[in-house]
């Protein structure tokens, strides 16, 4: 016996096909299972019909920012703060709610260095006059610093998990650090507090930590 579950009626001949709505009818045992769980599928495809139609929107709205500020002739392309603005909202959504895989850790580095990309953007276009690389991008390593030792304490069980991204938060302070001995960081003092800050808290990581500080790195970077 089968039953149709667009409408409800059972139907005791083998056809396939509901003769009332016409949509495809499952087994008896088929659709009892489907009463029974719910269909995530359903849920995926909302979720992704969501996110086109937002992209579609996000398209139509930055390229009506762009013709606007190309016909207003100014000398400001503040257009592209509004594009920016859109790509980080779809950030946002493809990757902080579709990608529900990723884990906390992924997903908050990633909000935040596209944040300080985006202030890179807004600096450029009001003229670069390097606040951003100044002061953005090293309160950003800093705020990352700040979440990861939240992060530690939260997930205390498995902290020593958060070294490898201590190492990481070192070479990208490192890089500002590295990018004011050239001069283009016209004003350093926050990229050093960024790069000390990053190198006390994995010290302290480390020497507090002891032998299970010790035996992360080793698993990582395959040290016997």
């Amino acid at each position: 016996m089968s039953r149709c579950l667009h409408c409800g009626v059972k139907i005791v001949d083998q056809t396939d096909v509901c003769p009332l709505c016409k949509c495809v009818v499952e087994a008896e045992g088929e659709a009892a299972a489907a009463e029974r769980y719910p269909d995530i599928r359903l849920k995926g495809r909302k979720l992704e019909l969501i996110g086109r139609i937002i992209l579609f929107l996000d398209i139509v709205l930055g390229a009506l920012a762009v013709l606007i500020n190309y016909m207003q002739k100014g000398d400001i392309w503040w257009s592209g703060i509004v594009v920016g603005g859109l790509g980080y909202t779809l950030l946002i959504l493809f990757f902080f709610i579709q990608n529900q895989h990723a884990g906390y850790r992924s997903k908050a580095l990633t909000g935040v260095a596209c944040g300080a990309a985006y202030m890179v953007l807004i600096d450029y276009v009001f003229g670069f006059t390097h606040w951003s690389l100044n002061y953005a991008i090293p309160l950003a390593l800093i705020t990352v610093d700040a979440m990861i030792v939240a992060m530690m304490f939260v997930n205390i069980r498995n902290w020593q998990s958060y070294l490898l991204f201590q190492i990481f938060m070192i070479l990208c302070s490192g890089l500002c650090v590295l990018l004011s001995l050239f001069g283009i960081i016209e004003k350093p003092l926050m990229s050093y507090v960024a790069f000390g800050l990053s190198i006390v808290m994995f010290l302290a990581a480390f020497i507090i930590g002891g032998r299970r500080a010790r035996n992360e790195l080793k698993r990582r970077f395959h040290v016997m």
